[in-house]
């Protein structure tokens, strides 16, 4: 299959392209005008066409010869109006692209943010009930609702043979930071109870599962969740990554029933001085709170039956290749 990969010079985008690659896909890859190819460390293996989808006017041109697209390509820094020109104008302007030249398949990296984790309780699924206030959670949540309702859309119409893919927290060689880990304060890192869990996703095996289901004809018209296992306890990941740059951990438990009542005071607090128009740091809304730290377990099973996908990276080496540590 010949593949366009969006976002191919980004973290997942990178491995996404050499999974691809050693399952014999003919991949074109999609980067910014101003990438470092050399970096990237492709040679010839890979076509690389450089655009910009917020405002490429030859992006139809990708698309040319292209048998499915693999969409990736986000901005998770930035403030919101960034995130959200670059998620779903950027979107809109693929998917216009791939009507245009006839390109059905695709499969949209969209993420697990974009539950209703207040509402979510024990195990988080793909039943679980989606984020229905989403201006409450922030620019990236924002953009990735929009992303899979755009995808979706054209499905409806009949246009699209799409599958959506909702990765928990990648992680590994390069991207060590968690978000819902914890929270450093100078040498000592804050979790909201030890055992809480963290849907993380090593980054290799992600990309696996991008294409597993690119090639799987069961994943079409699928959503799937993609983490590697129930769930690793946040102090556990803090611990390791502590003992790998040369410290002791110092890890400080803060049961999480009472760190959430502490930010919903603050939030009422500043809701009631300031209204709607209060601007707080991310830790301290409810609703990015719950998102964040909630203490909930995860699933892979429905990827397991539909696809047959196992992560082919174990936790123990994954831990290896990321920290150079054994756990």
């Amino acid at each position: 299959m010949r593949l366009l990969v969006t976002g191919a010079a980004g973290f997942l985008g990178r491995h996404v392209v050499e999974r691809a690659l050693a399952g014999g896909h003919d991949v074109r890859a999609l980067v910014r005008p101003a990438t470092d190819a050399a970096r990237l460390d492709w040679g010839d293996r890979v076509e690389l066409h450089r655009g910009d989808l917020r405002a490429d006017a030859g992006l139809a041109d990708a698309l040319g010869g292209i048998d499915a697209v693999v969409h990736l390509a986000a901005t998770t820094a930035g403030d919101e109006d960034e995130a959200f020109v670059s998620g779903v104008v950027g979107t809109e302007r693929l998917l216009a692209a791939m009507e245009e030249r006839g390109t059905r398949r695709i499969v949209l990296a969209s993420s697990i943010t974009v539950y209703d984790w207040t509402r979510a309780s024990g195990v988080l699924t793909e039943d679980s009930p989606l984020e229905a206030s989403i201006y409450t959670r922030g620019g990236y949540t924002v953009a990735k609702v929009w992303q899979e309702r755009l995808v979706e859309r054209m499905a409806e119409r009949g246009l699209l043979d799409a599958t959506v893919l909702r990765p928990g927290f990648i992680w590994g060689n390069g991207n060590e930071y968690v978000a819902g880990a914890g929270i450093a304060a100078g040498p000592i890192d804050v979790v909201f109870g030890r055992r809480t869990l963290l849907p993380l996703t090593y980054v290799e095996n992600c990309a696996d599962c991008f294409v597993a289901a690119l090639d799987a004809d069961a994943a079409v018209g699928e959503v799937f969740n993609v983490v590697d296992d129930e769930g690793v306890a946040a102090a556990r990941y803090l611990a390791i990554r502590a003992r790998a740059a040369g410290r002791q951990p110092r890890l400080v438990s803060v049961p999480y029933p009472i760190a959430r009542a502490v930010v919903r005071a603050v939030d009422g607090i500043a809701r009631g001085v300031l209204g709607e128009r209060r601007k707080l740091p991310s830790l301290f809304y409810p609703a990015r709170f719950d998102a964040r730290f909630k203490p909930l377990r995860f699933s892979r099973e429905k990827l397991r039956a539909r696809i047959g996908w196992e992560p082919p990276i174990a936790w123990d080496e994954a831990v290896r290749r990321t920290f150079q540590f054994e756990p």
